[in-house]
């Protein structure tokens, strides 16, 4: 499963689940296989226009293929995933998480021997990614190979880590936790035997030196010994660490003031009779499953959505920062320096002068290296534009910061240092996110949104709700 599922207009959710790529290209599901066998009996089965010869074949193409369990297999899973509702839905008509969980249905039909998931969690709420970690755990027989920044995640389906370093691979068993004993445990490891090598290469260098003229009768194999010696002496790369600046602005005791709001798209209703008087200091995580009205509601803090009903005041110090899950739409052939000094010039009390050397400062602090400064956006990797994304937003240096699913496509260096941010940040923090891990450590309470715009404050971390979740569905199970 890719980082970002595509999504063809000529592929439904259905197609896709059975491993139909798009017309041109069939994919998983060539010729006679048992996909295309299901394909042909749901199309028959769902038709318009009953066909009994056209059915009875497909039936028994089923029958001959074993095409019933596939079919099976294939209706549970997207009910498990909540996806079972769109199956005759495009998937260019989809929502980001919806396209993820149909990409991670269409992977886990097949019954493979190796699963392949790049950022498996994001998009995903927190009953998706239980039921993921759930899956995973049952198959004995399964190898996962996942790429992921989130924590709790690999702590739950990991037993083993794998690390790419400075062109270095390096192997720790165990979990996440696991992982930052053992990366400690090797660098200290390191420092011992290069303080060791020094301490040789010391004795060997003076050797070296000794008797120029007596130099060709050394041992070659001595000298040889030496330089190879002298490159291990070299000191360990570090990669400089990202460091945000906590520059918000005074806010104000008038803050935000949301009084009996409603609001409703149709007979969806994202919020009902909804009233919270925000305090300097709020850490808000907003947490629901996906549709629910999460995103909508931070566009109702901004006012970038009204309301169908009720009052909202808004004070006159209050600098928002909004971060986007969606990210930002960017200029591809705009130069990176060009983008930052954009920023720069907006923000108050900046002038063309002192542009150049605030720009750079913060090109070095966003660990935008000096040959990159003048590469195209174009060209950036998608961790590079989210940094530059978060860059953007806290350059305005806001004071009411709302960040929506912050952690997707973000580095651990990078999560580090958002997470030392916000600790000192002193305006009001509401977050979008089902990064367990990132919400318990920067929030104090939740809005869990239930649906029907039903919004509860629950005193608590992410964690103890997601096991409040999972009791309750053992509860209604037995």
């Amino acid at each position: 499963m890719e980082q970002e599922p595509p999504s063809p207009s000529d592929v439904t959710v259905a197609d896709s689940l059975l491993g139909i790529v798009s017309s041109a290209s069939i994919g998983g599901a060539q010729g006679n296989s048992v996909y295309e066998a299901v394909r042909r009996y749901c199309q028959a089965s769902s038709a318009e226009v009953y066909d009994e010869d056209k059915f009875a074949k497909a039936s028994a193409d089923m029958d001959a293929k074993d095409g019933w369990d596939v079919l099976t297999k294939s209706d549970e899973i997207a009910t498990r995933l909540r996806v079972d509702h769109l199956s005759d839905m495009p998937l260019s008509k989809l929502s980001g998480g919806e396209r993820k969980r149909v990409a991670l249905a269409a992977a886990l039909v097949q019954s493979p021997d190796v699963l392949l998931l790049d950022e498996p969690t994001n998009h995903l709420d927190l009953a998706a990614i239980r039921w993921l970690s759930d899956l995973i755990g049952e198959q004995k027989k399964m190898t996962l190979l996942t790429v992921t920044h989130d924590r709790a995640f690999l702590d739950e389906v990991c037993n083993r880590i794998v690390e790419l370093d400075n062109g270095s691979v390096y192997g720790y068993e165990g979990n996440y936790g696991a992982y930052l004993e053992g990366k400690e445990a090797r660098l200290a490891n390191e420092d011992a035997v290069m303080s060791s090598t020094k301490k040789k290469f010391q004795a060997e260098l003076a050797w070296m030196r000794r008797q120029p003229s007596g130099r060709q009768s050394k041992s070659k194999a001595r000298i040889e010994a030496f330089y190879k010696l002298q490159k291990m002496t070299k000191p360990r790369a570090v990669d400089p660490s990202l460091t945000l600046a906590n520059d918000e602005r005074r806010i104000g005791g008038n803050i935000l003031k949301m009084k009996n709001v409603s609001l409703k798209f149709g007979d969806r209703v994202m919020l009902d009779d909804f009233s919270y008087d925000f305090n300097a200091g709020d850490t808000i995580g907003i947490v629901g499953a996906n549709g629910v009205g999460k995103s909508t509601f931070l566009k109702v803090l901004t006012g970038a959505q009204e309301v169908d009903s009720g009052d909202i005041s808004t004070g006159e110090t209050v600098v928002f920062g909004s971060y986007d899950q969606m990210g930002m739409v960017l200029d591809d052939d705009q130069r990176v320096m060009d983008f930052v000094q954009q920023r720069v010039l907006a923000r108050d009390g900046s002038t063309m002068a002192e542009a150049p050397s605030e720009v750079m400062k913060l090109l070095k602090q966003f660990q935008f290296p000096k040959e990159r400064w003048n590469e195209r956006i174009l060209r950036l990797s998608g961790g590079e534009r989210r940094r530059l994304q978060l860059l953007s937003v806290l350059t305005k240096r806001p004071n009411f910061l709302i960040l929506d699913e912050p952690t997707n496509d973000v580095d651990l260096d990078t999560l580090s240092a958002l997470e030392t941010y916000l600790a000192e940040f002193n305006g009001v923090l509401v977050i979008v996110s089902h990064d367990r891990f990132f919400v318990d450590k920067v929030t104090q309470h939740l809005f869990v949104f239930e649906g029907d715009g039903v919004v509860k404050d629950y005193l608590g971390s992410l964690s103890d709700y997601a096991e409040c979740l999972a009791d309750e569905e053992k509860n209604n199970k037995n």
